[in-house]
């Protein structure tokens, strides 16, 4: 079935079309338990479609779509679970999504916020907590939290979700961060006192009174006469024998 695809898709590489094999029976092996089904022939499209980019060839996009049944976004959805599936992400970090956005100062938050989702978060969905669903939804929920705009089609396309989905993911984390925002205002902040400049000047005063003040007392001290001493302990010695 698959190279009657690749023809269809214009895909003619001999590598992609058995790359393309295997990803489909490597998919049927890893979702067999887990209750995780595509339909037969969507399922083949995208692995046609993910071997010919790993093998730098070109599939017919419009004709993908059709012949896989979905719309746009839910192929690109597709595509992404199943490339999450198969281990063929890239490890997208949530840094790398902010500076590609321009919005750096967020990386914190944002990376706290998804640690803070998954902690409150089913087992389960900790397993997939790397799906870059869930670190693109951290992303806009913090710049929605703080009131920032950023490229939310560029973050929906890279969560490969269907946009229901990373909407309600969306509204979820909004509400945690608003949450720890909160947590954030209410700790009482500790400064460090700072001196102002009369202390630090009569604090180096005093020093230098007390400096002075040992250093007249040692001037004080009256002189021994070392030889004087010795002579006197010693006769003082033989008195006592």
């Amino acid at each position: 079935m698959i190279p009657e695809l690749a023809k269809r898709l214009g895909v003619t590489s001999d590598k992609a079309i058995r790359k393309a094999q295997e990803y489909e029976r490597l998919l049927r092996l890893k979702t067999a338990a887990s209750g995780f089904h595509i339909q037969g022939t969507t399922k083949m499209v995208v692995c046609l479609d993910l071997a010919a980019s790993a093998e730098n060839q070109t599939v017919d996009k419009d004709l993908s779509l059709k012949l896989s049944g979905l719309k746009n976004s839910a192929y690109r959805a597709t595509k992404q679970t199943i490339k999450q599936v198969l281990g063929l992400n890239k490890d997208v970090t949530i840094k790398d999504v902010c500076v590609q956005l321009g919005c750096p100062e967020i990386v914190s938050d944002a990376e706290n916020l998804l640690a803070k989702y998954s902690q409150q978060s089913t087992t389960g969905l900790q397993e997939n907590m790397d799906h870059p669903g869930f670190k693109a939804a951290a992303i806009m929920s913090i710049s929605k939290v703080k009131r920032m705009g950023v490229d939310k089609g560029r973050l929906h396309e890279l969560s490969g979700l269907k946009k229901s989905v990373f909407d309600k993911l969306v509204l979820s984390m909004v509400t945690l961060g608003k949450e720890m925002q909160k947590e954030q205002v209410s700790k009482p902040k500790t400064t460090k006192r700072t001196h102002s400049f009369i202390e630090v000047v009569e604090a180096k005063a005093a020093a230098m009174d007390e400096e002075k003040r040992l250093y007249d007392a040692e001037q004080e001290l009256p002189e021994i006469d070392f030889a004087s001493w010795k002579r006197r302990m010693l006769e003082e010695a033989n008195k006592g024998q």
